[in-house]
């Protein structure tokens, strides 16, 4: 049976010929545009460069308070230096004594509070350490001026060359020996509770001179000094 060709049949044929093709690929998955990973990639973008300008505007702001406030390094001394069982052997070319040492401690800071981390100490003779302590976390509020004392044992002999041994084997007999007190700080600087800054300093006191007793040259102390004989660097 045939059916008849009317007009309405071919406005429906026309019509399905003039729809715009289908959407979708063939799997049936929608198509992504172009554009829409160049807005994503566009965003990222931003977002980088949004926190980068942040840390470089925060690291200004940090580097002009520490400008402003003009950070002081901490100021060391050695007050008092004694030396109890003091023993030089030529033979055996050792050296060995107990040592006691009062260190005076200053934050020349007006605004800015000092945390001392780390500390340690040694008595040293011609670059070779006789003794060390490592001494316990401690802290100098503003302008604040304390002393730390510190006894230093010997935990083994320590051997010198034997010129070094002649040299102070020469100043001992004539009655005093010049000692170096050396420290390692690490300084935490603190202002309020947001700024901080950490630093950590090597601390060298040279030629302390101790005058031991005439009898014994076992004993000796600090000869009285008046000037700052600490350099830190």
């Amino acid at each position: 049976m045939q059916f008849p060709y009317t007009s309405s049949t071919a406005n429906s044929i026309s019509s399905a010929a003039s729809l715009p093709p289908h959407p979708y690929h063939r799997s049936g998955h929608p198509t992504s545009s172009p554009t829409d990973g160049v807005a994503k990639c566009s965003a990222v973008r931003r977002l980088i460069l949004v926190l980068v300008s942040m840390f470089i505007i925060f690291s200004c702001i940090i580097s002009i308070a520490w400008l402003i406030l003009k950070p002081k390094t901490p100021l060391f001394k050695v007050d008092s230096l004694n030396v109890s069982n003091f023993v030089v052997s030529e033979s055996q070319q050792i050296i060995r004594g107990r040592f006691g040492i009062v260190i005076l401690m200053t934050n020349p800071n007006k605004k800015i509070n000092l945390y001392f981390d780390n500390f340690d100490a040694s008595v040293v003779y011609r670059k070779t350490p006789l003794s060390m302590t490592s001494i316990k976390p401690l802290s100098l509020e503003k302008m604040e001026r304390t002393s730390l004392t510190a006894e230093l044992k010997p935990n083994s002999h320590r051997c010198l060359k034997g010129e070094e041994l002649k040299d102070l084997g020469g100043k001992l007999r004539r009655g005093w020996v010049d000692f170096d007190v050396n420290m390692g700080v690490s300084t935490t600087f603190r202002a309020g509770n947001w700024l901080s800054m950490r630093r950590s300093m090597a601390v060298n006191c040279k030629n302390l001179k101790v005058i031991f007793s005439s009898s014994s040259k076992s004993t000796g102390m600090l000869e009285d000094q008046i000037i700052e004989n600490c350099v830190g660097v």
